[in-house]
């Protein structure tokens, strides 16, 4: 049934006639399609809009180590694969805020999967991964970062003593700290002699639960009692009475005021919310007729509404059917003057759109370096194979990080529709957990959520998929000819050519930098008499920008017991690794690439610089035309030099020495003589693109491939250390729905994880997971 057909279902409202029913069409519906179709164009909601979802291959990282990641490209209204961006800006941030990685990475009909270096430098503590396709950026006024947490540390062993510090900084924020309890009355206010629900949320330090228990006092005398049903919230129900004062004591003594009540009113209350329909109550204190609207939507996309009178107490059903994804509705109560009085945050259809995956290794333990097979199965809310398209990563289970753990469906349906951190995402998607959809009713209950706003993306347009500049030349030559050619090489020799606009605006488009890949350096065609300028856009300034003053929303969780064995944590040499010990490295000049390194040779030979073939006492080599050094200065014809003239080498030990004459006689005597390491001329990277007309950008992160033992390097005798066994981003199910994915294990004997999620492209999306243990070989 299309979108239209289901916004014409009628509701069922009780006491609505046929004649009202068909009005209700006439003044409710109508208008609703027509939003529809202005939706399609982008003037409701900005249906061209697109999140990201980041998997990494896993939670805890140690420095000097590969990351591996996918990048799934979301339609934000359907959950869709989008082919909206091509390039994937990637940040890494660390706590302090700093970014530590910037790179692009090339998305292919909504997908994309690279390599990130974790450097030797970085500090322990969490980072946060942020992925800005273009199509992701938008000027809605609820606009918020939700990045990836991870956390880094040197050793993997060391998360023991991180926790236990983490833990005793938390019992202290617990008992000493801000401490947060907030009521929230369901619909957003409380109405005079309407009985109405109560949530409320107890946390402290930046979202962690409390578990709180309290009672309500009305004018001093106890009438309601209350306890936390879930991470910090509960409810309760109460009739408020204008007039009466009303407290909400807490078990250690803090006392909170209840809501301001307002004498006169509409509420909304939801009865149940079942796999058939959606029943709410619409109260009213007044004694007369009033007019109400319902109106319910979901990712911004009106779903159905309703539209009737009460006196007393109205009950409103809306048919399941009309929603037709898995996820938050929103439901707002108007009244008869078109005024929004009441909204309420509903689930609906938690099994729609939700792959099952099942997940099963061949055995539960393996021995060190034995192959191992996991079989894979993906199956729709129906039970009907699924052909999909899976991530997986298998991998040990101490580098699993808690507070930062989410998976594909917490993401999705729940951290990118609401509003602020939330604790343990994953909670309310686990099925084992058979209170998940009563506590997300709780957490819907209690914190904000995504407000879709009627305007079009300002921001969109701040980024674009290529690299883009323009190029200017000098107003004398400006009239000679508008379009100006390109060369975009990399220092493999990579090579392709891009023209520009009569305006000088030139783009590298993705398809090109997906060929190129690295850094490409660009160089003008046109004569030196041009004098070419060229400016080239710095998308991450625009990020930097785009996000300056945007909150950043993440997950929370308590740290786990680590259960697992204790490890002897050895380097890929076999090499066991120390805690306290530093080692220095001798300074060495700056990293240049085969292109930067060309230009550095050129500049040095421009110099005037070389080193002849004679020896001096201590066996070094002469370095002739150095600051008025030379062993064969001109003039002198006693020291006069036909032999091969060398470049000088950087770091290499050179022996200088200065003649200068002596009378008239044509007579030259030695001044001075000493050693040095050959520096060179001392040009930053900029100054020698400058100095050869070229510039710099950065393309496409260079590709990378997982590695994975060859049969040579298992029979080794040196240790395998690999706490990663496999990172595949892409495996695909046949019209089964089944796969396999093969691995090896390493010399790490501990308990591994599995991590699976799957997409089918078209808003269908599902996460398992699976253990096994790898023991010592006897």
């Amino acid at each position: 049934m299309n979108m239209n057909a289901r916004l014409c279902r009628s509701l069922a409202l009780r006491g609505c006639s046929g004649a009202s029913r068909r009005s209700l069409q006439r003044t409710i519906i109508t208008p609703l399609l027509a939003l529809v179709a202005m939706a399609g164009q982008g003037q409701v909601y900005v249906g061209g809009e697109d999140f990201v979802y980041l998997l990494p291959s896993k939670e805890i990282y140690e420095t000097g180590e590969d990351m591996w990641f996918k990048a799934y490209l979301f339609n934000r209204q359907t959950f869709a694969l989008s082919d909206n961006s091509k390039t994937l800006y990637l940040q890494i941030r660390n706590a302090n805020d700093s970014v530590v990685w910037n790179e692009k990475y090339p998305l292919v009909h909504g997908r994309g999967d690279g390599h990130i270096y974790i450097g030797d430098d970085w500090q322990n503590g969490d980072y946060y991964i942020e992925g800005y396709p273009p199509s992701s950026l938008s000027n809605d006024s609820s606009a918020a970062i939700r990045p990836r947490r991870i956390y880094i540390v040197r050793q993997v062993a060391q998360m023991d003593s991180i926790i236990t510090v983490d833990t005793k900084k938390d019992s202290i924020l617990r008992e000493n700290g801000h401490r947060f309890f907030r009521l929230f009355p369901e619909g957003g206010r409380l109405v005079d002699g309407i009985g109405s629900l109560v949530a409320f949320k107890a946390t402290y330090s930046d979202g962690f639960p409390e578990d709180v228990s309290g009672k309500v006092l009305e004018d001093g005398q106890d009438i309601i009692s209350f306890s936390c049903e879930h991470d910090g919230m509960g409810k309760f129900l109460i009739t408020p009475r204008k007039g009466r004062k009303y407290e909400v004591i807490l078990a250690d003594g803090r006392v909170y005021p209840l809501p301001t009540i307002e004498s006169d009113g509409l509420s909304l209350h939801l009865i149940r919310s079942s796999k058939t329909e959606i029943s709410l109550l619409v109260s009213s204190t007044s004694n007369e007729t009033r007019q109400f609207s319902v109106f319910a939507q979901m990712r911004g996309i009106p779903c159905c509404s309703a539209k009737g009178k009460v006196k007393g107490k109205q009950i409103v059903r809306l048919p399941i059917d009309n929603f037709p994804y898995q996820g938050i509705a929103e439901i707002t109560l108007v009244d008869g003057e078109g005024n929004p009085v009441a909204e309420r945050l509903v689930y609906v259809n938690p099994d729609k759109n939700r792959l099952h995956i099942e997940a099963k290794p061949n055995s539960q333990s393996y021995h060190r370096r034995e192959e191992g097979k996991v079989s894979l199965k993906v199956t729709d809310e129906m039970g009907h194979s699924v052909m999909s398209e899976l991530a997986v990563s298998i991998y040990d289970k101490a580098y699993v990080y808690q507070p930062g753990h989410e998976n594909m469906l917490s993401h999705c349906f729940l951290s990118t529709q609401i509003r602020g951190n939330i604790f343990n995402p994953t909670y309310y998607f686990d099925e084992q957990n058979t209170d998940r959809l009563q506590a997300l009713d709780l957490l819907l209950l209690t914190q904000g959520w995504r407000k879709y706003e009627n305007k079009q993306s300002g921001k969109s347009s701040m980024l674009s998929d290529a690299i883009s500049g323009r190029i200017t030349i000098s107003k004398k030559q400006n009239s000679a000819y508008s379009q100006q050619l390109l060369r975009v090489f990399t220092p493999q020799s990579d090579t392709c050519y891009v023209w520009s606009d009569e305006n000088g605006h030139f783009d590298i488009t993705p398809d090109q930098m997906n060929f190129l890949r690295g850094n490409v350096y660009i160089k003008p065609l046109s004569n030196k008499k041009y004098k070419a300028q060229i400016l080239l856009d710095n998308p991450f300034d625009s990020i930097n920008d785009y996000r300056r003053g945007l909150p950043r929303y993440t997950t929370l969780a308590y740290h786990r017991d680590n259960d697992n064995d204790e490890r002897t944590v050895i380097n890929g040499f076999g090499t066991v690794m120390l805690d306290n010990v530093t080692v220095t490295a001798r300074r060495h000049s700056p990293y240049r690439d085969k292109v930067t390194g060309y230009l550095d040779s050129l500049a040095t030979m421009a110099s005037g610089e070389w080193v002849c073939e004679c020896h001096a006492a201590s066996s070094r080599h002469y370095l002739n035309g150095y600051k008025g050094y030379s062993h064969h200065p001109d003039g002198c014809s006693a020291t006069s030099y036909s032999g091969k003239r060398l470049m000088p080498k950087r770091d290499e030990d050179y022996e200088l020495i200065r003649y200068e004459p002596m009378g008239g006689g044509g007579d030259w005597v030695v001044t001075d003589i000493k050693t040095i390491k050959y520096a060179g001329p001392q040009y930053t990277e900029e100054e020698l693109l400058k100095l050869y007309g070229m510039w710099k950008d950065q393309g496409y992160y260079p590709q990378r491939e997982f590695y994975e033992p060859t049969p040579l390097e298992l029979a080794s005798s040196l240790p395998d250390p690999r706490n990663t066994l496999q990172w595949k981003p892409i495996i695909l199910t046949n019209e089964n729905g089944e796969a396999e994915v093969e691995f090896i294990t390493s010399d790490v004997n501990t308990e591994f994880i599995g991590i699976v999620e799957a997409i089918d492209g078209n808003g269908q999306i599902g996460c398992d997971t699976f253990t096994f243990r790898v023991i010592r070989n006897k």
